[in-house]
């Protein structure tokens, strides 16, 4: 870490006042997890477990801010990260490793798609052999019940036949 001007320089964390040279800084950390500044930004903003680890902030006056945490402490902690998207610096796109991971996460979400649609589908096809015997059923209803009414149609016509005319 360099030296910058002891009034400008806020400890956080006072036990690492006198291992200075134990302390990085973000840019440094980009370097040695293989991503974009940005990236080591975003985990500052998004990770309380992050924050923590930062021992110092140095002001130079004006906007520019330095933020410093132990090395060592940073590998671990982006070591056990349960997503590291490991881009090169300068944002040339996803290491091997990391594709390989991505491949295997779409391939088992692929699986699991895969899975419950031929679930659905098992229970789409048994509905519908359902409602086609259902279907069935009232179909055959329906022609007795016709037959029925044709054939009280048919005793209705003989017994008029049979009547004598009205004069």
């Amino acid at each position: 870490m360099g030296e910058p001007a002891a009034d400008l320089l806020e400890w956080l964390r006072p036990e690492f006042q006198e291992r200075q040279d134990e302390l990085i800084h973000l840019a440094r950390a980009a370097e040695i997890a293989g991503v974009t500044r940005a990236s080591v930004s975003n985990w500052h903003r998004r990770h309380e477990s992050f924050r923590k680890m930062i021992v110092a902030r140095h002001r130079d006056g004006g906007m520019r801010r330095m933020v410093y945490l132990p090395e060592a402490e940073f590998r671990t902690w982006h070591a056990d990260r349960p997503v590291r998207a490991e881009r090169t610096p300068g944002g040339s796109g996803n290491s091997l490793p990391t594709r390989i991971e991505d491949m295997q996460f779409a391939a088992e979400k692929a699986r699991r798609y895969r899975e419950g649609l031929e679930q659905r589908t098992a229970k789409a096809e048994a509905a519908l052999l359902a409602c086609r015997a259902k279907l069935a059923r009232a179909r055959e209803l329906e022609r007795a019940k016709t037959d029925a009414l044709d054939a009280e149609l048919e005793a209705a016509r003989r017994l008029l036949d049979l009547a004598p005319a009205a004069a």
